[in-house]
């Protein structure tokens, strides 16, 4: 198949995609693997279609577990892509081949792919089946059943229920699987939810549920009103599904905040299938607590609009049963809604709360005990009273909702079906009308996370996404420049400087950002994985100054402390913190980026520490380290000074001198691999250096087979990322296309500028390349041998950890000068080497075993 067009046709990603479809069409399943390989690796954020692209190119290739791993990663994207879904059923297995075969049956129209997906339910034991689609007007679908009787399609809104009969169709195409029919009722008008059932001799197999398709009638309120006179009374409103143990919890915490008469519940059950939970909720009856009970699954929406309707007054707090709120938390979220009047929803902080969430921002994180709720909600109490931030919509984990705001936006949208997106559509319509939605960072409420819809979330997110999106096309660009500002930032800094005040005794890793920031994140990774508590201390360079934030890698308290080192009052503040921590040892990973005045607050702490050997840092800064020879030539002129906060050291003969001492009073120098350890003896010859034994060094895969490369592919593995790298690849990847045209380079990961390079006809650039995917990369691409290209010293990056537990051999430059054995298949190159030497000696490797 024949098209005009290069990857070097804008947009790129888009050629890539139409190259890869191409390539595919035209049987050439390796060019399409690395079209579409690059497309899944570079911006824009690559969509469903992409992963099946190359999940198509693997599978064609022989890498059917590679395949999978795509289709799958497609599905997460797009659950109800019925390309993925046609392509996991014919190629998965278990629960992965049940779903796409769920899903196949709600939405595929081709009478084969449909029989196949209802042959593999039946293996499951499925002996029902139907797809429903609703119009406005009318309702269609088809039906299959397994014991002989007529088919019964009734629509119900509680007020009308209207009954069609269907016999069996002994012509319909999927009479094979049993009694069939297609079926297409009219709708009756009527502006309240509708439920759709199918059933067969008595018993019910498909239900679905849509919204009216009448105008609801009109409250009067179409604009901001005046706050409520009766703004005491607030009423707190608990859908209920599944989940009786969180269920239970979150009621019994919601019990003893209640303050009657000011605050009262309406709990709905809908229609739970727990009998543990209709019990439990029997029990819970009260002046102040009402039951309500769904004869049929309203879902979230419909839940919460039934009790709005009994809610004549007052404000309204809506609230997930998987909830665990802290004492007063009603009381509190009023009094912020009191705070100013064009105030319409308040959203707390939470564990589990998107925009509110805390630690980690936009994140689940895990849920804390009581105790531990309780606390922080007491630390953000004291540190952010009185606070309110704009946020783009509220979160209907606890989403207090004023009178006047309620008034007049009306009941939630019950247009999202079954759950997710109805709460910031509702925040989204109360915007519209001069509201604003404000998160109370003086309150915290433990969210577990929804449970009730299993697999079945993602596709009803995605699905209701794009509903949303219809309604409010710029909503996602808000979210997004909402989380890259984060103006909730300085109030979770605030919980964390007083939640972290105990000592709780880390270790403390300090480093810089780029290729050695991934160093310490390794680093950290492995520590605790040994049990033991790591903070990391990140020093960040930007126009605003130079910041040290501190993190817990394990993702738990702190992830927003940000302190200005060349500050007094931050920096103090920084000191009082590190003291209050008391950490049992310091490691600095990166000297490069660490400022003098930071050194010297660290040793005023009179903590032992340790230098870990991750570069040349102890040399000088970056721009002074050792580089290899065949780059040394496009290297700028180096600076005479270079100045450190309020201190100044001149040259990099005065920052070796400087390091040294440092290096003088550690306790330890370490290592990450052999060829580090021989690096810093050769830097630091009056030393021991201890290595630590990385989880991956010893676990060298099958070995290949020894054969001279006729067509060799070579692979260049970039990891700084930088100028020097980007023109020594350049350079090489030229030369090569004279001497050697039988070669291909493939170049493992991102560059300084992916489009110049590929201007060698010989090379390409995947795209940005994590560690776990080394291997199969590698292999996917026949890659035969590979180069890291990093031009100056590094160690221990996951990168190259990733390179050495595969099987493939590696050439690198031996900042050891020779005091560091590599591997017999290993090529060691002198990183005096000029240009012409270094292509020659990779040649000739690449040449003979």
């Amino acid at each position: 198949m024949a098209v005009d067009r290069t990857i070097f046709d804008e947009p790129h990603f888009e050629s890539l995609e139409l190259l890869a479809a191409v390539a595919l069409a035209d049987g050439n399943f390796a060019p399409a693997f690395r079209l579409a390989d690059r497309r899944c690796r570079i911006a824009p954020v690559p969509e469903a279609h992409c992963y099946v692209l190359r999940g198509e190119a693997s599978y064609k290739m022989g890498a059917k577990a590679n395949a999978i791993a795509d289709i799958a990663e497609a599905l997460e994207i797009a659950p109800d892509n019925i390309a993925a879904n046609r392509r996991m059923l014919t190629w998965g297995k278990g629960r992965r081949r049940l779903k796409a075969a769920l899903t196949l049956v709600s939405h595929e129209h081709d009478i084969a792919f449909l029989s196949k997906a209802i042959l593999v339910l039946r293996q499951h034991g499925h002996r029902r089946f139907a797809r429903v689609t609703i119009h406005d007007d009318a309702i269609e679908g088809w039906a299959v059943w397994d014991h002989k009787s007529d088919l019964e399609v009734s629509i119900t809104d509680d007020t009308q229920d209207i009954c069609t009969v269907f016999e069996p169709d002994a012509s319909h195409p999927l009479t094979a699987h049993g009694y069939a029919v297609s079926f297409l009722v009219r709708r009756p008008k009527s502006s309240r939810l509708q439920t759709i059932l199918l059933s067969a001799a008595g018993n019910v197999f498909h239900s679905a549920r849509t919204a009216g398709n009448a105008p609801k009638p009109k409250n009067g309120a179409n604009g901001r009103q005046e706050i409520s006179v009766n703004r005491q009374r607030t009423t707190v409103i608990v859908p209920v599904y599944s989940d009786y143990k969180a269920t239970k919890l979150c009621l019994e915490t919601l019990r003893d905040t209640l303050r009657p008469p000011n605050h009262s519940a309406i709990i709905i059950n809908d229609a739970s299938p727990d009998a543990r939970i209709a019990r439990h909720l029997l029990k819970l009856e009260s002046d102040s607590v009402e039951i309500l009970i769904n004869a049929h699954n309203l879902g979230f929406a419909g839940s919460v609009n039934r009790a709005l309707e009994r809610v004549k007054d007052g404000d309204v707090v809506i609230l997930n049963s998987d909830t665990i709120v802290p004492q007063d938390f009603v009381d509190r979220l009023a009094a912020a809604a009191r705070s100013s009047s064009d105030v319409g929803t308040i959203t707390p902080l939470s564990n589990n709360g998107e925009f509110a969430s805390f630690p980690i921002p936009n994140a689940p994180n895990p849920l804390l005990s009581g105790n531990d709720i309780n606390r922080l909600d007491y630390i953000a109490a004291q540190v952010n009273a009185g606070t309110i931030i704009d946020i783009p919509s509220g979160i209907g984990f606890c989403l207090y909702v004023t009178r006047a705001c309620l008034d007049a936006v009306g009941p939630l949208s019950e247009d999202f079906g079954r759950g997710y997106l109805e709460d910031a559509d509702f925040c989204l319509r109360a915007r519209e009308r001069g509201f604003r939605n404000v998160c109370a960072p003086s309150i915290y409420v433990g969210h577990a996370g929804s449970k009730s819809f299993g697999p079945e979330r993602r596709s009803l997110i995605v699905r209701n996404l794009g509903v949303l999106e219809q309604r409010f096309p710029s909503h996602r660009a808000e979210c997004a420049a909402f989380m890259a500002a984060d103006p909730l930032r300085t109030a979770r800094e605030a919980i964390e400087l007083e939640a972290t005040d105990d000592a709780s005794h880390p270790r403390l890793l300090v480093t810089g950002v780029g290729a050695v920031g991934a160093v310490a994140s390794e680093r950290a990774r492995q520590l605790a994985s040994a049990g033991q508590r790591v903070l990391v201390l990140k020093v960040r360079c930007s126009a605003e100054g130079t910041f040290a934030e501190i993190t817990d890698p394990a993702g738990g308290i702190p992830q927003s402390l940000r302190m200005d080192v060349a500050s007094s009052s931050s920096c103090k503040s920084l000191c009082n913190f590190l003291q209050n921590i008391e950490p049992v040892r310091v490691e600095i990973v990166d000297p490069a980026h660490t400022p003098f005045s930071l050194i010297t607050a660290l040793q005023k702490l009179g903590v032992p520490y340790d230098i870990f050997i991750a570069d040349a840092g102890l040399l000088g800064p970056e721009d002074a380290q050792p580089c290899a020879e065949a780059v040394r030539s496009s290297l700028a002129a180096q600076p005479n000074r270079r100045r450190d906060g309020a201190n100044e050291i001149d040259g990099s003969r005065q920052w070796e001198d400087f390091w040294q001492e440092i290096a003088a009073g550690a306790q330890e120098i370490i290592a990450p691999c052999a060829h580090a350890q021989a690096f810093a003896a050769a830097v630091l010859p009056r030393r021991t250096i201890h290595k630590v034994k990385p989880p991956t060094e010893n676990s060298r895969r099958t070995k290949r087979a020894d054969k001279p490369i006729a067509n060799g592919r070579l692979g260049f593995v970039p990891i700084r990322c930088s100028v020097h790298e980007q023109g020594l690849m350049g350079e090489v990847a030229r030369i090569f296309s004279k001497i050697r045209p039988d070669l291909s380079i493939s170049i493992i990961g991102a560059t300084a500028d992916d489009m110049s390079l590929m201007q060698n006809a010989n090379t390409f650039v995947t795209g940005v390349v994590e560690a776990k995917d080394i291997n199969r990369l590698a292999a996917s691409l026949g890659l035969e041998r590979v180069f890291i290209s990093t031009t100056q010293p590094l160690f221990g990056h996951p990168i190259m950890s990733a390179i050495q537990s595969c099987s493939l051999p590696a050439a690198y430059f031996d900042w050891s000068r020779g005091r560091s054995k590599p591997s017999s298949k290993d090529l060691t190159i002198n990183p005096n080497a000029s240009l012409g030497e270094l292509v020659d000696v990779l040649s000739e490797w690449m040449a003979h075993p």
